[in-house]
């Protein structure tokens, strides 16, 4: 993992497992070793939540900041950890688009469904543009899936005709995820042969060589 890496996750859409995306990431690069940070920029806190559970995330920090100064938080982080993940409103705000100025690389949850896709292609250009004249560098990931089901294909479809580049991994809809919360886990710590921490392993490799392409040098 290259030093010092911005993530920020954004929705367009509430309930699209923005902050499960986040967390699983994070511990699963803490038990590969690296040493990452989760900036809760949400005012729902949910990253904050489960950090106070028994098993707190494997030891990931968590810094809570959902103002305009999550900017300076997350550059000042990104001195000592790597990845900073950002988990974002599920909304626009000044803060999500601090955060996502600032990332090397946006993650964009979305759910397999007509209607999630259809709010964010409405509603797109609103956080992907006019961004002090910087091209974001973003990925799209499905979440809570039934995979190669009828309508994830369809979907992919969509995406990538509307011209949103998408990961190959999913997110799996899977109990395993609710169960971990409970304790303040992710599936990598409960069930490390279980379906779903292959699926996050997945995804992070996938996330991990989209930052090797994607990395700028960040403004002082």
């Amino acid at each position: 993992m290259a030093g010092g890496a911005i993530i920020a996750v954004a929705t367009l859409k509430g309930g699209s497992g923005k902050s499960t995306l986040a967390s699983c990431l994070a511990a699963h690069w803490r038990l590969a070793g690296g040493q990452p940070a989760l900036i809760d920029a949400d005012p729902q806190r949910s990253l904050v939540r489960l950090a106070r559970r028994e098993q707190a995330l494997a030891g990931v920090p968590v810094i809570e900041n959902s103002r305009g100064t999550v900017v300076a938080t997350a550059r000042e982080e990104a001195f000592r950890h790597s990845p900073v993940i950002v988990d974002t409103a599920g909304f626009r705000t000044a803060a999500t688009l601090a955060a996502m100025t600032v990332a090397d690389l946006v993650i964009v949850p979305v759910k397999p469904s007509p209607l999630d896709v259809d709010v964010m292609l409405d509603t797109a250009d609103a956080l992907f543009s006019g961004q002090e004249g910087r091209r974001l560098k973003f990925r799209c990931v499905l979440t809570q899936t039934t995979r190669d089901s009828v309508i994830a294909r369809h979907i992919r479809s969509e995406l990538a005709g509307a011209g949103f580049p998408l990961f190959e991994s999913e997110l799996v809809n899977r109990i395993a995820y609710g169960e971990a919360a409970l304790f303040g886990a992710t599936p990598s710590m409960t069930e490390p042969r279980g379906a779903a921490a292959r699926e996050i392993a997945a995804l992070a490799q996938e996330v991990e060589q989209a930052l090797s392409e994607a990395r700028v040098p960040h403004e002082s």
